[in-house]
């Protein structure tokens, strides 16, 4: 969990697979909540595609911002167990289009 950040209001945290807490929900832009399988595959892998895959639900928060449907965030903070980060982090950082909205920083 980041610690409080001047800049919250402008944050979102996105929980992956793991419990949200009342006191963490509190003064964040956007708290997302993710549970799925962090698939080895790209997002339009005919195994993966319809499973609601993290790429698909990041980029559907990015276009929501973009189209001015929902308040407009700088960062996503992406909470998750330790055993599965590094798993998260190489997932997403081969999709190519949603690298397109989002720099992932380890």
């Amino acid at each position: 969990m980041p610690d409080m950040k001047p800049d919250q209001q402008e944050d979102a945290l996105l929980f992956v697979n793991t419990e949200i807490t009342q006191e963490q929900n509190a003064e964040w832009c956007h708290v997302w909540h993710w549970n799925g399988q962090v698939g080895h595959h790209a997002a339009h892998c005919v195994c993966c595609t319809g499973q609601g895959s993290l790429s698909a639900f990041l980029l559907a928060r990015a276009q929501e911002s973009v189209l001015g449907r929902c308040a407009p965030y700088q960062s996503v903070w992406i909470i998750c167990c330790k055993n599965e980060a590094e798993r998260v982090q190489n997932r997403l950082k081969k999709e190519g289009f949603l690298n397109s909205f989002y720099k992932f920083v380890g």
